[in-house]
């Protein structure tokens, strides 16, 4: 590994810049008083101090006490290891009971019937979030234009977001090449179907019904997407959709080529 690349490494584990500074300066000496490691790290000595404190919590540094003066030691460098173990242990555990939390943290938010909430965002990243936030909801149902996907993002969304999991809904595509590329790639099921609208309905905007929101999406210059959370707007919606996905026909798909 390059000496560019372990900075930014040791602060993915979860260590600020001082304390990577004030660490890479103690690995260099292996072991040294405050005032040394303040010099090594350019930092100042009273926060070279709390710094040190800091790391010796997460394991990685100890020290030892001759008469009044303290001399801190580097651990050995497996210890990052174990550190970045034992916060993956953590996250999952905190993701795990906030998961649990989520039922109460929803019953926080009284539901929303009158005025619509709109909410706007842009770029692929929003597009991005909003599909995270959509597609693995079960009974969803979609308008979509598979080609302007494929040209916005190069390449198919559903397994660049969500790898193999499946889809839980159903979509109305614009007939065109991007449907049929999109059909072969993505395996219908019980609980996934496709079907083409009329090829004379061409559009280059998508719209996702679930629950009581709806997503729109604009493949315009700035990529913009508008949700719109109202059930008397979903139910319209919905009530649309279900009238054009009565009259299209069925599509069939193996999930192979």
């Amino acid at each position: 590994m390059q000496h560019s690349a372990i900075r930014p490494l040791l602060k993915r584990i979860g260590l600020d810049d001082k304390e990577v500074e004030v660490y890479l300066a103690l690995l260099a000496m292996k072991s040294g008083r405050v005032s040394a490691i303040a010099k090594a790290s350019k930092q100042s000595r009273s926060h070279t101090y709390l710094v040190l404190q800091s790391l010796e919590e997460k394991a990685l540094v100890s020290h030892i006490e001759s008469g009044k003066v303290l001399q801190f030691i580097a651990e050995p460098v497996h210890r990052l290891v174990h550190y970045a173990k034992d916060r993956e242990k953590q996250w999952s555990e905190t993701q795990m009971l906030l998961e649990s939390a989520l039922p109460y943290l929803q019953s926080l938010t009284p539901s929303l019937v009158s005025p619509p909430r709109v909410t706007t965002l842009h770029g692929i990243d929003g597009m991005k979030q909003v599909y995270r936030d959509v597609l693995l909801q079960k009974d969803f149902c979609a308008f979509f234009n598979a080609e302007v996907m494929f040209n916005a993002f190069g390449q198919n969304v559903v397994p660049l977001l969500f790898g193999k999991a499946r889809l839980r809904g159903r979509e109305l595509f614009v007939d065109n090449a991007g449907a049929r590329r999109y059909i072969k790639e993505i395996p219908q099921d019980d609980e996934y179907e496709i079907r083409l609208l009329p090829t004379e309905m061409q559009f280059i905007s998508e719209m996702v019904i679930f629950a009581d929101t709806v997503a729109l999406f604009a493949y315009d210059d700035e990529l913009t997407i508008v949700k719109v959370e109202n059930q008397n707007f979903a139910d319209m919606f919905q009530k649309i959709f279900e009238c054009l996905w009565e009259r299209a026909p069925v599509t069939k798909n193996t999930g192979k080529n």
